[in-house]
């Protein structure tokens, strides 16, 4: 009930479309005694008196009935699935804005296949309980309860014993919503299972390959694959016992019907037209019954999958955001003062960072991987927030400005460059219409990347297709430059952007990060440390720490830590040449 009733408020919006929908299931429960009544008067009054217009009327009226309840049916079943698909709709697109607020460390840790399983398959279970489960439980309900008054309006006797059954049924119901309701939630789980795999080993795919653990995974499919088959059959098991079942009740019910029927009729108490609405009657009595028990398992598992979208409402996970600086520009001067920063509890990332970044400067964050460079970053974005010390943007701290305007003033390249699915122009612009496509085109000049994506079929409309698969590494890592110029950020930070593209390429974008810092506070996290000589300020992290300060030739007279990894850096690329 406390799930049903958190549902409802997403559909309040539509509560006079659903209180019409209402109203046509009720005049449907009523007309259902109507055509077995009209089938008792024809056998039992109009035939025996040769009363041949009055079978005619009669029949006429009993398609009419027909016609009228199919219309009904129509209207509402097409009013009833437009409010569960708006509902649907409305829910799924405030779980998407609500996670677009979560942290990154959330999606660190959740597979991308349960985040798929939760918006699509697990939100349309939920528009099936406004579809299916509470309508038709509720209306075919209220035909059980027409059906057994008329019964009783009728021959009351004859009503006690035709359902006799019914108890029997109603408790082989009740076990059969248990086994359906756990072999579902059983179904429920191995789906999620079946996309996390999937997802996880599609983008892992050439990993696979690469190692030839082809017959490995898909052994361990084939497990998750048959979890998922048994779970299915559990369900399919409770279902062939069950309408049998109901089928062989059924019989019961017409026999005990024929049994007390011949004996009524042999004192003259009953007729063939009461025998014939009471046979009806209990045709139309059992589907209803078996309807509401596939229903309520439609409406339980509409329940679990509504359980699993609320955990993710209630998830906890958003960036916090009580800023109300709102500035138009920034000089770009930062501060990091002893900040502490750890992922999970107190293992500390960084320890005791103290760092100043004048306006205009570019400084470089220089280390072995793991010493928590790229961790600066995030932290200067809030992407993850810092656990003691304080981090300041021109003298104010970063919790102060407002989030959206913060990271609207800090531009970001990193080394892992995500394409969407998408043109060249939309994947520079991210779809905001105040950028054009000749800023774009003036960007791509400057950077150095308008040649080659003048050279691709349709130019900036060159589809580039999922995560930029049809570009080489150096090529994205270009667009990311380009799409990075044209937010005319006041702080640029570049992430290890030349550690995974060839030297040709790395040419280029050491011209296009030139033209990037340029007059800009910049922040260079680089892994070639040929890539950073020229920088104002170079800081050498190792574990967490700042062990060395200093320009390029400063920090090789000093025979400390960053003159080793130097003189490795030039090894390095020597035995790559």
């Amino acid at each position: 009930m406390k799930i049903l009733t958190r549902l409802y408020r997403y559909g309040r919006p539509y509560r006079t479309s659903f209180l019409f929908t209402f109203i046509l299931v009720l005049v449907l429960a009523g007309l259902v005694v109507v055509r077995p009544a009209q089938m008792r008067i024809i056998l039992d009054e109009k035939m025996p008196s040769a009363d041949y217009n009055g079978v005619v009327w009669i029949s006429i009226c009993f398609a009419a009935v027909l016609f009228i309840e199919a219309v009904i049916q129509y209207f509402q079943t097409r009013m009833a699935n437009r409010i569960a698909q708006s509902i649907t709709m409305d829910l799924r697109g405030k779980l998407y804005r609500h996670v677009l607020k979560f942290k990154l460390s959330y999606y660190d840790r959740t597979p991308v296949g349960q985040f798929v399983t939760r918006h699509v398959s697990d939100i349309d279970g939920i528009a099936e309980v406004f579809s299916v489960g509470l309508l038709d439980i509720f209306r075919d309900l209220l035909k059980i309860i027409v059906l057994v008054f008329a019964m009783f309006m009728l021959d009351w006797k004859m009503s006690l014993v035709v359902l006799l059954p019914i108890p029997v049924l109603l408790y082989a119901t009740r076990i059969f919503q248990r086994a359906v309701k756990n072999s579902f939630n059983d179904v429920r789980n191995e789906v999620a299972r079946i996309s996390v795999f999937i997802q996880e080993h599609v983008t892992g795919m050439h990993i696979v390959q690469i190692f030839n653990k082809q017959k490995e995974e898909q052994k361990k499919f084939q497990e998750i694959n048959r979890k998922h088959r048994d779970a299915h059959i559990r369900g399919i098991w409770a279902y062939s016992i069950f309408f049998p079942l109901v089928e062989l009740l059924s019989a019961a019910s017409v026999a005990l019907m024929i049994w007390w029927g011949l004996h009524e009729s042999l004192q003259g108490v009953t007729t063939p037209g009461i025998l014939l609405q009471f046979s009806t009657f209990i045709g139309l009595i059992y589907r209803p019954i078996r309807q509401m028990a596939d229903n309520f398992n439609v409406l339980q598992m509409g329940m679990v999958n509504a359980e699993r979208v609320f955990k993710v409402f209630d998830t906890n996970e958003q960036q916090i955001d009580k800023g109300i600086k709102n500035l138009t520009t920034l000089r770009g001067d930062i501060q990091f003062e002893h900040v502490w920063f750890a992922y999970k509890n107190d293992d500390w990332i960084l320890k005791d960072i103290s760092m100043h970044i004048n306006p205009g400067e570019t400084v470089a964050l220089v280390g072995a991987t793991g010493a928590g460079k790229s961790s600066i970053a995030g932290l200067l974005n809030r992407f993850y927030d810092y656990q003691k010390g304080a981090i300041t943007v021109d003298g104010i701290p970063i919790q102060e400005y407002e989030l959206n305007n913060l990271r609207h003033h800090i531009a970001m390249v990193q080394q892992d460059v995500f394409l969407f699915s998408n043109s060249i122009l939309n994947n520079i612009t991210l779809n905001n219409s105040a950028i054009t496509e000749e800023a774009v085109v003036e960007a791509a000049k400057a950077v150095g990347a308008h040649d080659f994506i003048q050279k691709l079929p349709g130019g900036y409309q060159f589809n580039v297709r999922e995560r930029g698969g049809t570009l080489s590494v150096g090529q994205r890592q270009l667009i990311s430059f380009v799409r990075a110029y044209v937010q005319n950020p006041a702080v640029l930070v570049l992430d290890e952007a030349t550690s995974s593209v060839d030297t040709e390429s790395e040419l280029l974008i050491q011209k296009a990060t030139e033209k990037l810092t340029s007059g800009r506070t910049s922040i260079i996290i680089a892994h070639r440390l040929s890539t950073i000589r020229n920088a104002n300020k170079i800081i050498v992290m190792e574990k967490g720490k700042i062990v060395e300060t200093g320009t390029h030739q400063e920090l090789l007279k000093k025979e400390g830590y960053y003159k080793r990894l130097y003189l490795l850096s030039i090894t390095q690329d020597e035995e790559a040449a």
